[in-house]
């Protein structure tokens, strides 16, 4: 799932990988229900793309969360502005965006500022 994962930061005009979790409200399971053969995958695909992003997956799944969608976007607040947006509908009651980041990156990052955190207290 992550092949090709760019690790950007949040600055216009890049893009960012994200992982979106989201619980459906009651309110959309029902309209999930009443028109079942209706492909989310396009129609999240289509707002992803007109917002200038991508869709690479989307996956309905068993536990805490109903779906996973996994895709890239221009900026961070292309995908606040889409979560308000699915939020703002009613059609999920929860949804938690995922940015992934390049753990080696990261180590390394923290490696150079080893030595300079001080527990509190000590």
């Amino acid at each position: 799932i992550m092949t090709s994962l760019k690790v950007l930061d949040s600055h216009k005009g890049t893009e960012m990988k994200f992982i979106a979790l989201g619980k459906y409200s009651a309110e959309g399971l029902a309209g999930f229900v009443k028109n079942p053969t209706e492909d989310r995958q396009n129609v999240i695909g289509e707002l992803m793309t007109k917002a200038g992003g991508s869709l690479e997956s989307l996956y309905l799944t068993r536990g805490d969360y109903d779906i996973v969608a996994i895709g890239e976007a221009p900026d961070f607040n292309t995908i606040a502005a889409i979560k308000m947006l699915i939020i703002g509908s009613g059609a999920l009651s929860e949804m938690a965006v995922l940015e992934p980041v390049d753990f080696n990156e990261s180590a390394a990052i923290a490696a150079s500022l080893a030595g300079t955190y001080k527990v509190p207290g000590k």
